[in-house]
């Protein structure tokens, strides 16, 4: 009788007597229990390595009586996840419940996996990190648990991150955390599964100078691997994709090192020259424009924007990013970098959560007029209360409101509304004037860069507006505009060639038969109409 048939008869033999003294039961039920919790590191990655061991202390007739949950992080149970399909097991069955079979059947070795009498396919639910919380369920009743519902695993006594948990005569016992780390099979890690019986020859790199030295190894079977160290730490900016051991502080992490300048970097450790002591120094080309809260049609967030014009030409936008300063709570950073982009002086830029609600919002006209529309990430989330800040090469240049200070009520508060620039000077629409509105023109406060007066006989027509924005000054009156002529009309403001000719007047300083002295003005008029004075 081999090792692993002396295991399995001692264990089925002490079935019947764990279960009459087993704390956590429920309505007398404990045919079947946890055997082991499994995190390994296989080859596959992923949550391949992730599988539950249970053995059955007695018949069951229907296994689908039965399920498991998994309490992710100390958040508490999340009830029951995984309900086990409706078969039949015997007393003594090994159950297996993998998230890839072949992974574990290639991992364990098939001597090993062949010893599990049902290997199960899992659902995504078995998902334990290694530091998660177990429950066994029948009936809908936890009637064992592994490890503590309401604590992250991490640190504890019974943490099993990429190694397993396994009990022997009712007391749990440990692989070391990580070590399957880097392993083909679980006889080349320093923790075999207790479960497989070690075979007499086992394959494996001897070489204890390589990387991958398997000191469970009995055969080599050419698998060393040499040492190649390097940075490992793939932030790093010497980051080494081909290194299989981590060196000893030798990651360059690259920016500004002088805690005094503008853009000192704390988790930089090399200096690259970068260091910037007055913003003046820096292009200063972009600025803002509009920082835009809409209320829309499809609500949420998608009415919400920023706009930018560009000062200068710019070959790559990305040296610049916006932060949103919340609830007046301080600054957050940069929390949105522009893509690696050209953009002209005098350029538009809208930075929309939903560019193609603002087209339709604004209309085409107005939205024509912005020569970038860029699709912004959530952290452009103002809501008509909170600071912006404009940032070049991750140092403030510009700022809207105050970033300590909650908006609400401020002369700077934009709720539903928007704040625009002219001459160096912030407007602002009404609070909550674009409530109830499906388009720009249905507010009582164009945006800006839309509005104009749409009116074709009014002076100031503006035929590229999308919407009026009550600026359209008196309509147009045609009539002569020339006050010497005889038919001058005071009210007009468009000259329509109509003005009369005086045909005969006295020259400059004497009069004329009717009385009138014949002025410059009168003598210029004269002469552009081909009369003279007499």
């Amino acid at each position: 009788m081999t090792y692993l048939q002396l295991e399995k008869t001692f264990f089925r033999g002490i079935c019947t007597a764990f279960a009459a003294i087993i704390s956590v039961t429920a309505f007398g039920q404990n045919d079947l229990m946890l055997q082991g919790i499994i995190d390994f590191s296989v080859p596959s990655a992923g949550s391949d390595g992730k599988a539950l061991h249970l053995v059955a202390n007695s018949d069951i007739t229907d296994l689908s009586t039965y399920g498991i949950g998994v309490a992710n992080n100390g958040g508490g149970t999340d009830g029951q996840e995984y309900t086990f399909p409706a078969i039949a097991v015997s007393a003594g069955d090994d159950i297996f419940v993998a998230r890839s079979l072949d992974a574990m059947a290639s991992y364990l070795l098939e001597g090993c996996f062949a010893t599990f009498e049902h290997p199960l396919d899992a659902t995504s639910a078995i998902g334990q990190n290694g530091d998660d919380a177990i429950e066994l369920y029948y009936q809908d009743a936890v009637i064992e648990t592994f490890g503590e519902v309401d604590t992250d695993g991490t640190g504890e006594d019974w943490e099993y991150t990429d190694s397993w948990a396994y009990k022997v005569e009712g007391a749990w016992t440990y692989g070391t955390v990580n070590c399957t780390d880097g392993t083909a099979n679980t006889f080349e890690s320093s923790c075999p599964y207790p479960m497989c019986e070690v075979p007499e020859d086992i394959p494996g790199c001897t070489d204890d100078s390589a990387f991958n030295y398997n000191p469970n190894a009995t055969v080599d079977d050419g698998s060393c691997e040499a040492v190649l160290e390097g940075c490992t730490d793939f932030g790093a900016d010497n980051y080494d994709a081909a290194a299989n051991t981590a060196c000893t502080d030798c990651c360059e992490f690259l920016g500004c090192t002088d805690d005094t300048a503008l853009n000192y970097d704390a988790e930089a450790n090399t200096d690259d020259d970068s260091c910037i002591f007055d913003s003046s120094e820096l292009s200063n080309a972009l600025m803002l424009q509009g920082i835009i809260d809409f209320t829309v049609p499809s609500g949420g967030s998608d009415g919400k924007a920023i706009h930018f014009v560009a000062v200068a030409d710019i070959a790559d936008l990305s040296a610049f990013g916006v932060g949103v300063a919340n609830n007046g709570g301080g600054t957050d950073g940069q929390e949105y970098e522009f893509p690696a982009m050209a953009v002209n002086a005098g350029d538009n830029i809208l930075l929309a959560r939903t560019p193609e609600v603002m087209e339709s919002y604004l209309a085409t006209s107005c939205y024509g007029s912005f020569e970038h529309v860029l699709a912004a990430n959530t952290a452009i989330s103002q809501n008509g209360d909170d600071a912006i800040e404009l940032f070049e090469t991750g140092i403030v240049i510009e700022t809207f409101g105050e970033i300590d200070v909650d908006g609400s009520g401020e002369p700077w508060e934009y709720m539903d509304s928007w704040a625009y620039k002219v001459n160096g000077e912030w407007t602002y629409g009404e609070v909550n004037c674009t409530d109830g509105t499906e388009t720009i023109a249905d507010a009582s406060c164009v945006y800006p860069i839309c509005g104009g007066c749409t009116d074709p006989f009014a002076q100031n027509y503006d035929p590229m507006a999308s919407a009026d924005d009550g600026s359209c000054a008196d309509s147009i009156v045609f009539g002569c505009t020339y006050e010497v002529a005889t038919n001058y009309n005071s009210e007009a403001t468009q000259d329509d060639g109509s003005c009369e000719v005086v045909t005969a007047v006295a020259c400059l300083g004497d009069l004329d038969d009717d009385g009138l002295i014949a002025t410059p003005d009168l003598l210029f008029f004269l002469s552009v109409f081909g009369s003279s004075c007499e």
